[in-house]
């Protein structure tokens, strides 16, 4: 009996020190970098989109899913300009930041370069209006509105780049901070702008949800670029500033990731307009949802399903980050990456498919007809997390090899697809189609992705230059 109790109690022993040291093990791994910066970067995402669903909730109370709609529409389509005039280099500074002699003249300037070209871009945007978007013409082609779409313009193209110069220097964290001090900030406002607008005209009122979103916007890319920056780049000072020298290396590469990039984006961030210009009203008298309610309900049920496609957007953009950095353990790093994916997306796909009603009609409470509308599209887009996934992780390996042109074409593949299936799917399906649309664009795209970066990213080792203030 003795024997048997040692036996038992050394057995004991054994398991209880093998689990002490993998969980310490596992400790020390969650706190690398690149389980810190993924955690960081999904935990803005969903600090992000949950207080994002409440600036709606708060916006719904004080506007019309019609004042939404028209609101929505311009913010996407400046995110757009934004996304042009950025001419990929965001995503190269994460490649490039770390092997820069002086990231400051780096960051600074590529916030000049494309500042400059977005000024352009959201000028002539809003001044030709009636060619490039008649259906927003009524709300937002006056005079007094030129020089405040131009500035929401500006700050949404320095927003991201600031976002990846902090997780080209693995500092997520900021990233984060500023997603909290844009959604904290843009909650009270729509009830601001209501109060100083009371009845106003349709077209003030929108207004009013416009610059609630771009007021916090803009404020929090002030901080990002005053206080947060100079934490971790000894010596910043956000300037004018233009090196030919330091941005020559990276022009390639951004280059073609910036063609990548605005193709890619046609693919979601046109819907909106897409459906404006598609659909027509649906029901009669007070039940009746016009297309700038179809676009509400879409963006909603996008930003809701979004959750899922950030999973491996910031694990994978972490795990780029480190491959960037000296020494990188590249194939451990993106076995890394993909298992803590798929913990987190296969029961969130699940969660999803079962809570797409609850959620939009927390959201839509006082219209019930918009979350019966919404719910099977968000459902649907919560499949689209399943391609994504897959892209992401093909795309992320192309990218640390510097190679562009599968990402120029699987974007074109997906745009393409995704818009021409759209607009049938739209006018024969009304948003479920548009929803199937988006999930086939991204699955349409993969098999190329796979065949031109499928194979398993290699391990080697990177050499950069010191970084020197």
């Amino acid at each position: 009996m003795d024997l048997t109790r040692n036996r038992m109690a050394r057995f004991v022993g054994k398991a209880r020190d093998v689990i002490v040291s993998n969980a310490a093990r596992g400790l020390d791994q969650v706190k690398t970098p690149l389980y810190r910066n993924a955690f960081y970067l999904m935990l803005a995402y969903a600090v992000g989109q949950a207080l994002g669903l409440l600036f709606w909730v708060v916006a719904y109370r004080f506007y019309t899913s019609n004042d939404a709609g028209f609101a929505i529409a311009m913010l996407n389509t400046l995110t757009f300009l934004a996304g042009v005039a950025t001419l990929g280099m965001p995503i190269a500074l994460i490649r490039f930041l770390p092997e820069s002699d002086n990231p400051t003249a780096l960051t600074n300037s590529v916030l000049t370069v494309s500042g400059g070209i977005v000024f352009v871009l959201s000028l002539v945007f809003i001044i030709g209006l009636p060619v490039w978007a008649p259906g927003l013409v009524v709300q937002f082609w006056r005079p007094e509105y030129v020089p405040i779409v131009v500035l929401t313009g500006i700050a949404y193209t320095f927003g991201p780049v600031l976002d990846q110069v902090a997780i080209a220097v693995r500092r997520a964290d900021l990233y984060f901070w500023r997603i909290v001090i844009f959604s904290v900030t843009k909650v009270p406002l729509p009830v601001v702008f209501a109060l100083l607008l009371g009845q106003a005209l349709i077209r003030i009122r929108v207004l009013g949800i416009y610059m609630s979103w771009s007021i916090a916007f803009g404020v929090s890319v002030l901080v990002a670029a005053f206080i947060f920056l100079p934490r971790v780049i000894p010596g910043y000072r956000p300037r004018p500033r233009y090196s030919r020298k330091r941005l020559r290396p990276m022009f390639g590469f951004s280059i073609g990731n910036w063609v990548a990039g605005v193709i890619g984006s046609g693919g979601s961030l046109l819907l909106p307009l897409l459906i404006i210009n598609t659909l027509r009203p649906i029901g009669t008298g007070a039940a009746v949802i016009t297309s700038s309610d179809s676009t509400a309900v879409y963006y909603a049920a996008t930003v809701v399903a979004g959750s899922l496609s950030a999973i491996p957007a910031a694990t994978l953009t972490s795990f780029y980050a480190e491959a960037s950095q000296r020494n990188a353990a590249r194939r451990r790093d993106e076995r890394r990456a993909i298992g803590l994916s798929l913990a987190l997306l296969i029961p969130g796909i699940l969660a999803l498919w079962f809570l797409a009603d609850t959620l939009l009609r927390i959201l839509f409470d006082l219209r019930p007809e918009l979350a019966d509308l919404g719910t099977p599209a968000l459902q649907i887009l919560g499949l689209a997390s399943i391609p994504i996934f897959l892209n992401t992780v093909f795309g992320t390996r192309v990218r640390i090899r510097k190679q562009v042109a599968p990402s120029i074409v699987s974007a074109a593949i997906l745009t393409a697809t995704t818009l021409i299936l759209g607009y049938l799917f739209l006018t024969w399906y009304s948003l479920p189609g548009l929803a199937w649309a988006v999930v086939l664009g991204n699955a349409a795209a993969t098999p190329y992705l796979f065949f031109a970066a499928g194979k398993p990213i290699e391990e080697e080792a990177i050499e950069p230059a010191p970084i020197v203030p």
